[in-house]
C-alpha cells in the first residue's frame, strides 16, 4: 500500500496537468460531467500501481486506461438509460466553468473546429447512436489525433478491426445533420430570441424558427417540462416559448437570465435565487443556429445534472 501511495504522489503533478484534456475525453464519451469525473479519479487510481518513471508517453498511457474504463461505463450507461424518464439530453455546461482547459494550442483552425463541433449537444447526441466501441475509437482518431496503431494498444485490437470500426462510426456520422461553429452574430441572433419570448411575441419567434426547427427538454423525471419533451412543429415551440418565458415569474427579482457560451454554443442560463439568499440553477438552454434562424434548441433542468455543476 505505501508502494502505491508513493506512486500515486508521483502522478500527482500529471494529474493536475491532464486531468482537462482526460475529462474532456470521458465527456464526450458519456455526455455526463459527473461520469467523466468519476472516470478519470479512477484512472489516477489505477495509476498508483505504477511507477511513472516507467512510463515512456504519459498522456498516452493515461489516454489507454481512461478509454478502456469509459468503455465499461457506457456498457453500464446504456442500461440506466433505457429506464430513464423522459428524453435523455447530455449535460449542459458553460464554457465559462473552463473544464476542458486550454486544449487547442498550436492546431489548425479545422482542428479547432472539430474541437468546437465535438463538444457541442447536437455532435454528443450523434455519438449516442454509435456503439461504445465505435465511440471510443472515433473519437481517439477524428478529434484526438491518435493513430490507429496507437489506438490498436490501447483497445488491444488488431489495427485493422480499429480501421473497420471507426469506418462504421464516419458512415453513420455520414448520414447526420451537421451543425457549423457559432459566431458572434449567432449570439445577437439569440439575444434577439429571448426578447422576443419575454415579450410573448409567438409571430416574432416563429419567424425565427427554422421550418424544421426542434425543441428538446430532459428534466430526468424530477422536474416539469414541456408536455412533449421533444417537439417538431415550429407552431408548437413558438407557442410553447411565448407562454412561458412571458410567464410574470421571469419579470420578478428571484430569476436571473444570462447569455452564455454553453457547449461551445450560443445558449442562456437560468438562476432562481433560494430561500438561502443564493442563486441555484433552474434551466441551462443551448441553441443551433443555421443561416440566421433557430434550428434546435436544448433545455436541461435534470436538478441531479445542474447540481454536478455547483460541486465544482
Amino acid at each position: 500500500m505505501d508502494k502505491q501511495t508513493n506512486y500515486l504522489n508521483d502522478w500527482e503533478s500529471l494529474f493536475i496537468q491532464y486531468r482537462p484534456y482526460l475529462i474532456s475525453f470521458a465527456f464526450r464519451m458519456t455526455g455526463s460531467l459527473s461520469e467523466s469525473e468519476d472516470i478519470v479519479q479512477d484512472t489516477f487510481v489505477q495509476c498508483a500501481q505504477t511507477n511513472p518513471k516507467e512510463v515512456m508517453n504519459h498522456k498516452s498511457w493515461l489516454t489507454k486506461i481512461c478509454s478502456n474504463k469509459s468503455l465499461d461505463y457506457m456498457k453500464l450507461a446504456y442500461k440506466k438509460r433505457e429506464i430513464y424518464q423522459g428524453t435523455w439530453l447530455p449535460d449542459a455546461v458553460p464554457d465559462s466553468f473552463q473544464y476542458w482547459g486550454n486544449l487547442l494550442e498550436d492546431v489548425s483552425p479545422d482542428k479547432k473546429l472539430l474541437h468546437s463541433e465535438s463538444l457541442s449537444t447536437s455532435f454528443l447526441l450523434m455519438l449516442q447512436k454509435l456503439s461504445p466501441e465505435e465511440r471510443v475509437i472515433y473519437l481517439l482518431n477524428e478529434v484526438f489525433d491518435y493513430s490507429f496503431f496507437e489506438i490498436a494498444e490501447f483497445m488491444s485490437k488488431s489495427v485493422d478491426a480499429c480501421k473497420k470500426t471507426c469506418q462504421r462510426a464516419r458512415k453513420a456520422f455520414s448520414n447526420e445533420r451537421r451543425y457549423n461553429a457559432y459566431t458572434e452574430n449567432d449570439e445577437s441572433v439569440v439575444a434577439r430570441f429571448f426578447e422576443l419570448a419575454r415579450a410573448g411575441d409567438k409571430e416574432g419567434l416563429l419567424e425565427m424558427l427554422a421550418k424544421d426547427s426542434e425543441f428538446w427538454a430532459d428534466g430526468g423525471g424530477k422536474v416539469p417540462v414541456a408536455s412533449k419533451s421533444v417537439m417538431r412543429d415550429p407552431n408548437f415551440i413558438a407557442k410553447f416559448i411565448s407562454a412561458v418565458w412571458s410567464a410574470p415569474v421571469f419579470n420578478t427579482g428571484n430569476i436571473r437570465n444570462e447569455l452564455k457560451i454553453v457547449n461551445e454554443r450560443p445558449g442562456l442560463v437560468v438562476s432562481r435565487r433560494g430561500e438561502d439568499g443564493k442563486w441555484h440553477f433552474e434551466t441551462i438552454i443551448t441553441l443551433e443556429i443555421e443561416n440566421e434562424k433557430v434550428s434546435r434548441i436544448y433545455t436541461q433542468r435534470n436538478p441531479d445534472k445542474l447540481r454536478t455543476l455547483l460541486k465544482n
